[in-house]
């Protein structure tokens, strides 16, 4: 494989940083919110295999990226509520 061919293929920064985002979200994940988040995802992926075709793989994966977005989004928001929080103590 070429130098411009290897390239190609990793990630942008961006796309890490997301990476390693959404795994430290789910690093900061509570067991119960992390059972729920798991059965959200099997109920949608039971959804595209057993249902009428409507809600396809495409559909999933966009909805799965969408709802591992809100999962940093609200992460972040936390951190950030719990920093004043923090600071108002002081």
């Amino acid at each position: 494989m070429s130098k411009s061919e290897f390239e190609n293929k990793i990630a942008s920064e961006e796309a890490v940083d997301h990476y390693d985002n959404v795994l430290n979200s789910v690093n900061e994940l509570k067991e119960k919110e992390a059972k729920a988040l798991l059965k959200q995802i099997y109920a949608r992926l039971d959804i595209v295999l057993n249902g009428n075709g409507e809600y396809d793989s495409k559909k999933f994966l966009k909805d799965l990226e969408g709802q591992f977005k809100e999962l940093v989004e609200v992460t972040r928001k936390e951190k950030e509520k719990k920093k004043k929080e923090n600071q108002a103590e002081e």
